[in-house]
């Protein structure tokens, strides 16, 4: 297996630290600890620079808050400055892991996403009868940091970027990573939190291991995942339950994991298959009805903030254009038609109001667009 080494010096390059600067603050440039950064850049730059030298950088307090949509999460912001390294560290080694792994693996990877996972799931679904289809349980708060870091350091003999790895990996201690906000659920040595670039990467750095199991050692060629998702297609029901037994074993052997009982079911292909937010038929595809009501509750939302002037025009049709060009990814145009055409945005519009009889069209009534 090949490995690198003389890695830290070009991450720790004043250009590549200004490049991570640029991407860290994409849609983040008015928050106050942007900004503060960026006033003193070239000071911030250096001063990084000296702390990753001397391996005296300690990453900084994590930001905890909770999202509910699509499903209820705790997400764990880093610190800006702390979000530059993360940049700067997965520009230089995460070039390395992807050119290793498979194919059909599609999160967090340039040139793949949700929609070209889900072509190739409905390329696998009319090529088959049979669908396995499983969830990891928890997968985020129970990844192993041992093996995760043991499964880095296979590739990479940087002494000191296998110091950040660490660094970055351990900085999860100390942090509660699950919904139920209990005490005894911190657990240091397991766990990474959602929310960091970093904890994208290394998450698919630990799943690679799955991947390569399911690929070569069982020799599956109609498997695919995204992230903690993923599904392995067949015209033998009784061997994909067989398949199921075995991954369940290498995951609890091997990356101290567990499939998710209720989540890890093998049924036909012509039911349909729920895969990243649609459900996926042969020769068609439906958006989860989750998605829909989602999209209702966020208009609705932006109704109220707009007849309050707390939000303009652009952040309005930049939403509804974001989940249109979704939704068109699967046979929605009835859906889409109908949804929109009851859409209206008015000033002082009253919240009763929100999905009104507005004629066809998406209609902004602001005197100005309409």
């Amino acid at each position: 297996m090949k490995t690198y080494g003389n890695l830290f010096e070009k991450m720790v390059g004043f250009e590549n630290l200004m490049q991570a600067a640029a991407r860290a603050q994409r849609g983040k440039r008015l928050r106050v600890s942007t900004s503060e950064f960026n006033f003193f850049m070239e000071k911030e730059i250096f001063k990084l620079q000296e702390e990753l030298n001397a391996q005296t950088y300690r990453p900084g307090k994590y930001r905890q808050f909770y999202v509910y949509e699509p499903k209820p999460r705790l997400i764990s912001a880093a610190p800006y400055r702390d979000r530059v390294v993360h940049q700067a560290f997965c520009h230089v080694v995460e070039p390395i892991f992807d050119n290793r792994f498979i194919h059909d693996s599609y999160a967090c990877r340039e040139g793949k996403g949700t929609h070209r996972a889900m072509n190739r799931c409905q390329e696998f679904v009319r090529k088959n009868a049979y669908v396995l289809k499983c969830d990891i349980q928890h997968y985020f708060p129970s990844i192993d940091h041992d093996r995760l870091y043991k499964i880095f350091a296979r590739r990479i003999r940087d002494r000191r970027i296998l110091w950040l790895a660490k660094v970055i990996i351990d900085s999860a201690n100390g942090l509660r990573l699950t919904l139920s906000g209990q005490g005894e659920d911190i657990v240091n040595g397991v766990g990474i939190p959602i929310g960091n670039l970093t904890s994208q990467f290394f998450a698919n750095v630990y799943l690679n291991e799955l991947d390569t199991f399911v690929k070569f050692a069982l020799r599956e060629k109609h498997y695919l995942r995204y992230m903690d998702d993923f599904l392995v297609f067949g015209q033998d029901k009784g061997h994909l339950h067989q398949i199921r037994e075995e991954i369940a074993r290498f995951l609890g052997d091997s990356l101290r994991l567990s499939l998710h009982a209720n989540k890890s079911t093998v049924f036909p292909v012509k039911s349909g298959v729920d895969f990243c937010g649609f459900r996926v038929f042969p020769y068609y595809r439906k958006l989860r009805k989750a998605n829909v009501k989602i999209f209702v509750k966020r208009v609705k939302k932006m109704q109220k903030f707009f007849a309050r002037g707390e939000i303009g025009l652009r952040y309005i049709s930049d939403s509804v254009m974001a989940w249109i060009a979704h939704a068109s990814h699967g046979n929605t145009y009835k859906l889409r038609g109908k949804l929109l055409s009851r859409v209206v945005f008015k000033k002082g519009l009253a919240s009763a109001e929100a999905f009104g009889e507005a004629g066809p069209g998406l209609f902004l009534e602001t005197g100005g667009l309409r």
